[in-house]
């Protein structure tokens, strides 16, 4: 099996390459920047908001292997920080990476996948594709048009063997600081603003999870290995989550906010 993995140089991207790899899957990732090594995957240069990049890096893998069999669309961007302190522009970078970028390469992908008659797109998501969470309203935003357009894919292709799986994992344990990177607040952001604990909060989450990238890279393994594929694949909290938002009164869903967010 050949698969695609975008975004592999962040720390999710490596582990699932790794995984991959050594389940004997021939793996090309992708990267903005073509100067880094990647041990596990044979890393191209390519910019998820650039169609003619992303083109490119597709009829390069195609050439090479003669087929492509999935793509694992693993680009993340995050922000925190509430609307009055998030920029239309930050916002829109979000969507860019998040939404557009993944669409656009479903959207060019999908001849290929034609032609050869199979193919399986694994979009990304996380709990924050269903749960609308405060003070990352873009991030959440981003996650639930994700989301949208990948169910709608999926239907689309539900009589064809092309599989469309979402995968919703929550915050991950990872030997990284608990506070880097991928906690980005937003420019805007005060120093007496709630934002701040919000990005203190999530870091506590992070070292304390128990979900790990391994357990879902192998997640990830398991559906492209299998016959029969789910739409959507919730993983740890994300099914006590799934299972609130669809059940439990707004007034319940109030009082439980109130509760775990910053004061």
């Amino acid at each position: 099996m050949v698969v695609l993995i975008t975004g592999v140089t962040g720390g999710l991207g490596q582990v699932i390459a790794r995984i991959l790899t050594e389940g004997g899957m021939t793996v090309y990732g992708t990267s903005r920047k073509a100067d880094q090594t990647i041990s596990n995957c044979i890393l191209l240069p390519m910019d998820i908001k650039d169609s003619d990049s992303i083109a490119n890096t597709l009829r390069e893998i195609v050439a090479k292997e003669g087929r492509l069999d999935a793509v694992v669309n693993c680009v993340n961007e995050m922000i925190i920080g509430n609307v009055e302190e998030t920029s239309v522009e930050e916002f829109r970078s979000v969507f860019e990476h998040n939404v557009i970028g993944a669409y656009n390469l479903c959207h060019q992908i999908l001849p290929y996948f034609k032609k050869q008659n199979n193919g399986v797109i694994v979009n990304m998501s996380s709990a924050g594709g269903e749960l609308a969470i405060p003070y990352m309203s873009a991030y959440t935003a981003s996650k639930f048009a994700l989301e949208a357009f990948s169910e709608a894919l999926y239907h689309e292709l539900r009589d064809s063997p092309i599989d469309v799986v979402i995968m919703q994992p929550v915050a991950m344990h990872m030997k990284r600081p608990a506070t880097g990177n991928h906690l980005h607040l937003t420019k805007g952001v005060k120093e007496q603003s709630k934002s701040h604990a919000m990005v203190k909060m999530m870091a506590n989450d992070t070292e304390a999870s128990k979900l790990t990238p391994e357990k879902v890279a192998n997640r990830i393994h398991k559906v492209l290995t299998s016959k029969k594929r789910p739409l959507r694949v919730r993983m740890d909290k994300a099914h006590v989550l799934s299972l609130l938002k669809r059940l439990a009164p707004q007034s319940l869903m109030d009082l439980a906010f109130k509760k775990i967010l910053p004061v």
